[in-house]
Order: structure tokens, then sequence, then C-alpha cells
């Protein structure tokens, strides 16, 4: 079995305009040390998914209505509530995607990364805060900061300290969501780098989730294109950036710029995502596609292997490939 596994999740929102389709019968399978990119457009599951595998889901209105998510053998979905607290940031730590609603304002960056690791390794105050401040230097903080409040350091900072109590507990499985969103060019690459150079030095798991397809280029080796809640393609890095199946794979693709190229204008991708309350009936990008036909309209297609690792949903198998990549 892979080192994580999530086999047919589903996942709906209860809510006062109906139920959320959020994710639909999602597979994905991750071996140790290996990088998975999750890429889509916002709405289309991928935070939702990360929280279901942290088990941080709102009670209230998130059903988890079928699927297993094991994690070295263990279904995480079956795990007691005090057994999965002490997995949660252990084991799999997560970097949330605005580090300013991420921490506690009122507590010190200090006492936010000692209180990690307390949490997880018995340790006493003493020993907790020196871990703390040593953490604050791996990721480019002096520790004389440590005594400061998150409200006192930069956005990029501010992310670096989000880094630094998730990795405080050498996790084994990361999963960073859009963890340089609100930074700037020159900062995201400095986090980025950041991020691997720490994962490499603890031989961690990394899922990131993004909408930046250079993003995944950069730091992955594996990637999911996600859309209204399920994956429409999956394959290796150089699979899918040199041979891209799913329209929708290539309308991301044909929507941003590229150095190599004299473009006066970009092709967005036409329409908009569907209401995740009234999917389609059949194929969910279908009202977006140019392809489509009667039967995209009516039936759903399935999840297929059009060639060794690499598998994509729709209806004309990658016949269109090479026509959809040259477009």
């Amino acid at each position: 079995m892979a080192f994580l596994e999530i086999n047919k999740i589903n996942i709906d929102y209860v809510t006062e305009d109906g139920v959320v389709e959020a994710v639909n019968d999602i597979d994905l399978s991750l071996k140790e040390g290996e990088s998975l990119g999750l890429v889509g457009e916002t709405g289309a599951g991928k935070t939702t998914l990360a929280k279901c595998i942290m088990r941080i889901l709102p009670e209230r209105t998130a059903r988890i209505n079928s699927g297993e998510i094991f994690y070295k053998g263990t279904d995480l979905l079956k795990l007691e509530p005090e057994k999965m607290r002490e997995i949660r940031g252990s084991e799999i730590a997560m970097i949330f995607q605005d580090p300013m609603t991420a921490l506690n304002p009122v507590l010190t960056v200090g006492e936010q990364i000692a209180e990690a690791v307390q949490n997880h390794q018995k340790v006493d105050d003493a020993e907790a805060m020196k871990k703390a401040e040593e953490m604050l230097e791996l990721v480019g903080i002096p520790a004389a900061r440590s005594s400061e409040y998150p409200h006192q350091f930069s956005g990029g900072m501010r992310q670096r300290v989000v880094i630094a109590i998730a990795l405080a507990c050498n996790p084994k499985l990361l999963i960073a969501d859009e963890p340089t969103t609100a930074l700037d060019v020159t900062i995201q690459a400095q986090v980025l780098e950041m991020i691997q150079k720490l994962r490499t030095q603890m031989k961690s798991s990394l899922i990131l989730i993004t909408h930046d397809l250079g993003l995944v280029a950069q730091n992955c080796e594996s990637v999911a294109v996600i859309y209204a809640g399920e994956i429409v393609e999956y394959g290796t890095v150089h699979d899918i950036f040199k041979d891209m199946k799913h329209p929708y794979t290539v309308g991301l693709f044909t929507s941003i710029p590229k150095i190599n190229e004299d473009v006066k204008r970009l092709t967005p991708i036409p329409g908009n995502t569907p209401d995740p309350v009234h999917l389609p009936k059949g194929c969910k990008f279908c009202t977006r596609c140019a392809y489509a036909t009667e039967k995209c309209q009516n039936e759903h297609p399935e999840l297929y292997q059009s060639s060794e690792g690499h598998f994509v949903r729709c209806f004309l198998k990658g016949q269109g490939g090479e026509k959809y990549g040259k477009q």
C-alpha cells in the first residue's frame, strides 16, 4: 500500500442554498518522499480534500459520505479524535493559505511554535521555547524575534512562522495550501525554496495545493488536475506538461503567458465553473468545452488510463490529445 492512499472520497457541505458537492469520488496515492501538486480553479475542492486528510472539516456543515484515507496503512477517517490529534501536527502537518488568520494574534510567535512542540513531544517550557527559536532560525527569522507578535511581521515573515509551526515536529507528510498566494514574487521564490530545502532535510512527502502551474513544474513530481470536485487528469508532471489530454488542462495552460511566445492576448477558458449545488448531469466540464457532445451532457465519463501512469476523464479517450496540445 502507498504511503498515503485516498479511495473514493465524497464530501458535501450542507448550506441554506442546498447541498454543495465539494469532492466527488477522488482517488489519489502518494509514495513516501514524493511531491504531488493539486491544481485547479478556486472552489474546485482542493482545500476541502486537504482538510479531510487533516480531519479538520467543519463538523456542522461538512459530511464525508464515503471513502477511505489510508496513511501508512491506517484509515484516518476511522481513528478516534484523540489518536488523530496525535498524528495531526506530528506526522501530518499543514501550511495554511493565509498566515494572518492562521496565527493567534495574542500569542507571541515563539509561544505558538512552542505550543506545537509541547503538544507532541514531552518537553518542558524551556526546551519547547529553545526548539521554537531553532525553528525560527531554520526559516530565516532571528531567534531574538520569538517574543514578538504576528502583527509585527511582514506577510512573508508570517508565512515563515506558519511553516516553522508546521515543521516543528518533523512531519512525514506536509500539505501546503497555496503557501505563496499573499506574497510578492520575490518572497514567493524564497518561501518555496525554503519549503523544498526543509522537506529534503526531513525527507517529508509534499502535497502542494495551487492554481499556479509554474509552481507545480518546479516543485512536484506528479500532478492531479481537479475540476468541480473531481480529478479530470492525473499523471507525472512530465506527462501532463508534455502531453495534456483533458480540454480543461489545456485551457489552464493556454490562459497563462509564455516567455517564448509573442502573444498579444491570452485565451481564457470560456464560461464559469458550474454551481456546486447543481452540477451538470454528465461531464462537469461540458458547459465550457468546445468539443462537448450530447453524450458528454448526459453521461458521466470515468477516469481511465490513456498511457502508463497517465489518467484522463474524457470521452475522447485521449484521441484528441495531440490536437488539444497544439492549440
